[in-house]
């Protein structure tokens, strides 16, 4: 847990393994140069996990995002600090139809094999969601929580996924095609949570000041 001694201290910060990647290692660069007396020690937690870690206080501070059941925007308990909106992309098998086109409807996809991670994963929610306002329930037939799975059961023509954009990046895409969703695009919101009342800690501020600063340039496209 954070301890004061003017701006030298350590943080604890849970993170999901993509938001480590975008938004953490950036801002862990830019505090070693800046604020060299504030150590940060990283936890790789899942999207749903690092909230309560940080109101169990086994964590100052957390990179998140929005899930079923998570701690509602209102709640005292939390300050958070919006970071950034990733968009899901639709991977296809290289045969599949609807992979012709620049854009893929959701909609047209509804009698479809899905592959996706389980129910309790962040990234199912938005799975579902997106698909039921789309107007249909996924039929979810293989399941995991590894991206590199699900997309190479994509490749072999096991089913259709929607995927983080950034998980895509340096991923072998053999035997897909990857497009953007047209509409109402599916996406995941990762923030910043502290416990209410720590925003402003003499090592917190800092470390939520450089975080932001690395959403801020970061691109999805």
């Amino acid at each position: 847990a954070a301890y004061a001694g003017g701006a030298a201290g350590e943080v604890t910060v849970a993170a999901f393994a993509t938001g480590i990647a975008e938004v953490l290692a950036p801002a862990l660069r830019e505090l070693a140069g800046l604020h060299p007396d504030i150590r940060v020690r990283v936890r790789d937690a899942e999207g749903d996990e690092s909230l309560p870690m940080v109101l169990d206080g086994q964590a100052d501070l957390a990179v998140a995002v929005e899930y079923r059941g998570a701690p509602r925007e209102d709640d005292l308990r939390l300050s958070r600090v919006p970071l950034y909106a990733e968009p899901f992309d639709a991977v296809l098998p290289a045969a599949h139809p609807l992979g012709l086109g620049a854009h893929v409807v959701l909609a047209e996809l509804a009698d479809s094999d899905w592959i996706g991670p389980y129910p309790g994963n962040p990234c199912h929610d938005v799975m579902q969601l997106a698909c039921e306002l789309a107007g249909f329930q996924p039929r979810l037939v293989h399941s995991s929580d590894d991206f590199h799975a699900v997309v190479a059961l994509a490749g072999a023509g096991a089913g259709v996924a929607l995927v983080p954009r950034s998980a895509l990046r340096g991923m072998d895409l053999k035997g897909t095609v990857v497009r953007p969703v047209a509409g109402p695009a599916a996406t995941r919101r990762v923030f910043a949570a502290v416990r209410r009342g720590a925003e402003d800690h003499p090592l917190i501020r800092p470390v939520l000041d450089s975080l932001v600063r690395a959403a801020d340039g970061l691109t999805t496209g």
